[in-house]
């Protein structure tokens, strides 16, 4: 009953022991029916019984198989033994209560372990109505409806066998619906952790490499030149812990997902090309006045941020000599519902100590795709260029997808404010 009929797990608890006790009650009812003790205590037993095996906070094979095996047993004896047989009830709550035990057992279980145990209950379900139609003040009820109880509970018994199936199908489904929200959000802390992590970790490596270059040309830095460059290898290196904190504690679920930090397009650009460390170009940025102060759909800004983030990561790891990075947001002329988010740099291709798997671009063109968008990198006329095309206007509710942006700067803020 827990399973069918779910709901705040106090609830169910009280509900359950409340069930339990009314149940008990109309056992003890039914079995007072019995003409004698031993029929008395075999009623009672038989539905106790039925009524433990209901409780059980999972369906068990076995313990069904014990509640049908005894309840077969009280019948036969209540059958042969003519003085035994009660005359007005058979346990009608027995029988209700290993109906909704076959139910269980079928959701829960596979069909080859569910089917003995399933088949033993209906066929005890189906012998209990014969503890009362064989005493004698009924057998001519027996000889006049039997046709209709035999047809009866045959209707009943496969009525139990198509709501198990259903009520299986269902719980199945259920599952895989979970299951899919879960991979989802692993998709959503993995393209996370590498969007944020890798790119201030890429700004650690690409600062250090300078270093390295400054001080291997033979000319020593002056000490505020090498102040500045290990300046901003600590601040990439506490952004990068920054984010992993926020991310763990998502998790962990003791931190909720933040909003976004940036209202605007203005305000996202200022953050993101303010991480790029020295030695490389300051992005020129070209915004559509239109679209500059403009409230962007959250799916759109997080998507637009990811793009420029992931376009300024893939300059620090895979390019040499970059001297200029155009970043570039207009509204498409044909498409007015548009906005065309454009990243080019000119620089050369180059080898990276860093590991290149791909995740990057795969993940940036999920996000973007969640947004309603799509995403295009390659050559440009010289160097590389990454493209994102995006919707400037929230979709209709029944088109939106889930959603969750995450911003280490916001997430921060947060845990400070807590």
């Amino acid at each position: 009953m827990l399973v069918i009929f779910p709901g705040p797990r106090r609830s169910q608890r009280v509900m359950a022991g409340l069930l339990a006790v009314v149940a008990a009650a109309l056992v003890v009812l039914e079995g007072l029916d019995g003409p004698t003790l031993p029929a008395t205590l075999g009623l009672i037993l038989s539905g106790l019984i039925a009524v433990a095996v209901v409780l059980l906070a999972e369906a068990r094979p076995i313990a069904l198989a014990v509640a049908a095996a005894v309840s077969l047993t009280v019948s036969a004896a209540l059958g042969l033994v003519p003085t035994l047989r009660p005359e007005h009830t058979f346990g009608i709550v027995e029988l209700a209560l290993l109906s909704v035990a076959v139910i269980r057992l079928v959701m829960q279980h596979p069909l080859r372990r569910a089917a003995g145990p399933a088949a033993l209950a209906i066929l005890a379900i189906a012998v209990l109505p014969t503890r009362v139609l064989l005493h004698p003040v009924n057998a001519g009820t027996m000889s006049q409806y039997g046709d209709v109880l035999v047809v009866a509970l045959t209707a009943w018994v496969l009525f139990l066998a198509l709501l198990g199936l259903y009520l299986r199908l269902l719980e199945r489904r259920r599952a895989d619906l979970d299951r899919l929200a879960r991979q989802a959000e692993r998709m959503d802390h993995a393209r996370d952790l590498h969007d944020y992590v890798a790119h201030h970790v890429t700004a650690i490596v690409a600062q250090t490499r300078a270093i390295r270059f400054v001080t291997s040309s033979g000319a020593a830095p002056s000490a505020d030149d090498l102040d500045k460059l290990l300046a901003g290898v600590e601040q990439a290196g506490g952004q990068a812990l920054t984010s992993m904190r926020t991310l763990v504690g998502i998790l962990r679920d003791e931190t909720s997902a933040p909003a976004p930090a940036h209202g605007t397009l203005d305000e996202m650009l200022t953050a993101v090309t303010s991480t790029l460390p020295p030695g490389h170009p300051t992005p020129t940025v070209s915004v559509d006045e239109a679209l500059s102060h403009r409230a962007l759909p959250d799916a759109t800004l997080d998507a637009a941020h990811h793009t420029v983030l992931e376009a300024l990561t893939n300059v620090l790891r895979h390019t040499t000599e970059a001297t200029r990075i155009d970043i570039r947001i207009r509204i498409q002329a044909d498409r007015p519902d548009l906005a065309e988010v454009s990243i080019r740099n000119d620089g050369k291709p180059s080898g990276s100590p860093l590991p290149a798997g791909g995740f990057g671009l795969t993940g940036l063109s999920e996000r973007v795709r969640a947004a309603g968008g799509e995403l295009s990198a390659g050559p440009a006329e010289s160097g590389w260029q990454v493209t994102a095309t995006l919707p400037i206007n929230d979709r209709p509710s029944g088109s939106r997808r889930r959603f969750r942006p995450f911003s280490p700067e916001a997430g921060a803020e947060a845990k400070e404010i807590a």
